[in-house]
């Protein structure tokens, strides 16, 4: 989330235990860890070093890449070289969650189809060339500025199969991509569920609410399941857990779909107005149900009434968050806001992303469920590793 005017995604550090081994299986590892292959992107990957000198990916953070035009009239300059200044304010704001989060050093992509076999000497380069090597210089001072190193700036016009790939600054470094849809971590996230979309805005109109027979006869059955709502909060959490848990059930050769007919629906809706039933269902994004229920608050966002959208998109956000998915917490978040521009919780998860705020921040927020489902008198399944 950013309130600039392009897409900027944090991600935070990811959970798979995949070796990446080489500049290459990084770059093809990338699609993956955002969610979605770039375009037109600068991504920065904090590099963080453990007391043995084992290196691990910290947060990494994605933003369009928009060039300066060619007339200077929109540029930034520091030493010399000038951007955009759009894109020095998306520099600077990169800057701010290295210094916020403590990150000792980085490196940097830029994907962009326009960046060609060119010189590494601006000097002797194209136009676009000479702005790539203006935003890279940029990076590099305002990251040292906040005590950040940037090691080396990669670029290359897309991440993808047999795609070249060269270094913009440092040691000079050139290679050919793998296939990133067989990289470790995409192997490893795929086993997980995760899938990995062609592009952000494949990603957003994957999660856009549908209007079709399904979401008319949801919106029909409102009405009657506000008639029938117990009004007790310790019914409406056990309802879903239930759910959730008979879903969980089913096994592995016969996994489970998770859909709902349309008085169900409405039903959950109604319930997740509540905002204990809303706070208690936090906590499942700890426990062994967690990617059973994002499934379900993905349902429930694309199919219920607008005005009910706002829950089940932030808790699907929240869920995407507190497992370092920023890219799909970000959509889910707009997705909330834009069906209640006042739901809190979505403005707290907007700030949280727009910071750089860690993963454990927001599953620590969820450990406090557990306190709101013992108020509601629900015993909720324990938290996993």
């Amino acid at each position: 989330m950013c309130v600039m005017t392009t897409h900027s995604d944090n991600r935070p550090p990811p959970s798979s235990s995949e070796r990446i081994s080489g500049v290459g299986d990084l770059i093809v590892a990338i699609p993956a860890l955002l969610g979605f292959a770039p375009h037109r992107s600068l991504i920065l990957i904090c590099i963080s070093r453990a007391a043995d000198g084992a290196a691990s990916l910290g947060t990494i953070m994605r933003h369009d890449l928009v060039l300066p035009s060619t007339d200077g009239g929109d540029a930034v300059s520091i030493f010399g070289p000038s951007v955009g200044v759009e894109m020095a304010g998306v520099i600077d704001h990169f800057a701010a969650v290295c210094a916020q989060n403590g990150e000792d050093s980085a490196l940097a992509l830029i994907v962009d189809d326009r960046a060609g076999e060119s010189s590494r000497d601006a000097r002797a380069a194209g136009g676009d060339a000479r702005r790539f090597m203006a935003i890279a210089t940029y990076l590099t001072d305002s990251l040292a500025a906040v005590g950040t190193r940037l090691s080396q700036v990669f670029a290359m016009q897309a991440i993808v199969e047999g795609e070249r790939w060269r270094s913009l600054t440092g040691p000079l470094q050139r290679g050919i991509l793998a296939d990133p849809k067989i990289s470790p971590v995409a192997l490893a996230y795929a086993v997980d569920g995760r899938m990995v979309h062609a592009s952000r805005t494949a990603l957003e109109q994957a999660m856009e609410p549908i209007d079709d027979t399904l979401a008319f006869h949801v919106e029909k059955c409102m009405a009657a399941a506000e008639a029938v709502d117990s009004g007790s909060d310790r019914l409406r959490v056990e309802a879903v857990v239930s759910q959730l848990e008979w879903w969980s059930s089913r096994s592995r050769e016969r996994p489970a779909v998770v859909e709902l007919a349309p008085a169900r629906a409405a039903q959950f809706a109604v319930a997740l107005r509540s905002v204990m039933v809303r706070d208690s269902l936090l906590a499942i994004a700890l426990t062994e149900l967690s990617d059973i229920a994002e499934r379900l608050w993905m349902f429930l966002m694309r199919t219920v009434p607008a005005c009910e959208r706002a829950c089940p998109a932030t808790l699907l956000g929240f869920y995407a968050y507190a497992r370092g998915d920023g890219a799909l917490a970000s959509v889910a978040i707009d997705i909330a806001l834009d069906a209640d521009p006042t739901y809190s919780l979505a403005h707290l998860l907007e700030r949280s992303l727009l910071t750089g705020a860690r993963p454990g921040m927001i599953r620590e927020v969820a450990l406090s469920g557990y306190q709101v489902a013992e108020l509601c008198g629900v015993r909720l399944p324990p938290p996993v590793d």
